[in-house]
Order: C-alpha cells, then structure tokens, then sequence
C-alpha cells in the first residue's frame, strides 16, 4: 500500500477531532478555525500558481509532449480532469493579477481565485476602481459581489420570485376541499 500523505492527513485531523471529544473550548475552536482559514488561503495561492503552469503548457504549447493536439486535450486529461472554464479562468488570473501586475499595487493575498477572475473585467479601470473592487471581493459574499457586478455593469440585480403552483386536495377522509400552494 502506498502513501501519498494521507495518513499524515487522518493523523493531523483526528487529533483535532480527539480535542473536539472532550469538550472543544472556544480557543479550540479558533484555532481550528484558524488552520481552515490558513489552508483556503494557501490553497487559492497554489491555484493562482497552478494558472501559471497552464498558461506555460498552452503558450508554448507544452501539450504536445503528452501526446496532445490541443490544450483543451491536455486539460481534459484523466489524470488533470480540470473543467475548460476553470482552467482558464486561473490562467487569466495568473496572466492579470501576476503577470500584468496587478499584485504589485493590490493585496490579492486571501481572495479566491474565482473572485479575482470575477473582478479582473474591472482591470483596465483606474487603479482607484480596482483597489475597490479588491475590497468587496475580500469583503463581500460571492452572491454579493456577482450582484454589485451586475449594477455595475448597468444590469438589473436578480431578484428570486419562486414560481407558485396551487392546487385542490380533498380530504379522503371528510371529503371536504383545500385550496394548496406550493
């Protein structure tokens, strides 16, 4: 059986799973909240890095050493299996928070990548609007943030109206008749 550092894994979570079985106090429970927030955000780090890799493997055409035609081959291989706009959205992160500069002049550290990719449309605006953007990407829930998008772009803010279906149910029992809707 081989390891690819899973049992580090178990073995690093069960100990706080043992912490939280005998009575998790609120330190406790920052703290692992803290190792969650730590790890999202290397995460979204090493995501913005993986963007880079792909956009090496599709601007010069990489790909071909593994056999494939095309970068979305090369994406959609068994052992990569990312989805195309995910691929690219990375990669046009990549291209305009590292490559184009922006990180230099705003503090992208802790934002997820699919945010950075939401906001990047704003990226030719002064810096001023970016700085802005960056802050509501940092502060703003994604549902927030696609909304203020929205508005900003002069389109009108989603408003969910469930649909309503009504109908008759006639008690089996008394025979009498209730309007019902759903």
């Amino acid at each position: 059986m081989h390891d690819t550092g899973i049992n580090a894994i178990k073995k690093s979570v069960k100990g706080n799973k043992e912490i939280h079985g005998r009575g998790q106090s609120e330190i406790e429970t920052i703290n692992i909240h803290e190792k969650i927030l730590s790890l999202r955000n290397k995460i979204e780090m090493e995501f913005i890095k993986l963007g880079g890799y792909l956009k090496l493997v599709n601007d010069n055409a990489l790909y071909k050493e593994k056999g494939c035609q095309t970068f979305n081959e090369y994406i959609a291989m068994p052992e990569l299996g990312f989805q195309r706009s995910t691929a690219y959205a990375i990669m046009g992160v990549y291209e305009d928070y590292i490559e184009g500069g922006l990180s230099e002049t705003l503090d992208i550290s802790g934002i997820s990548y699919y945010k950075l990719d939401r906001i990047r449309q704003f990226k030719d605006e002064p810096i001023e609007v970016m700085k802005e953007w960056v802050l509501k990407a940092r502060e703003d829930s994604l549902s927030d943030l696609n909304a203020e998008i929205r508005i900003a772009k002069g389109e009108k803010e989603e408003v969910y109206i469930p649909k309503t279906k009504s109908f008759t149910l006639t008690c089996p029992h008394c025979g009498m008749k209730f309007d019902h809707i759903i």
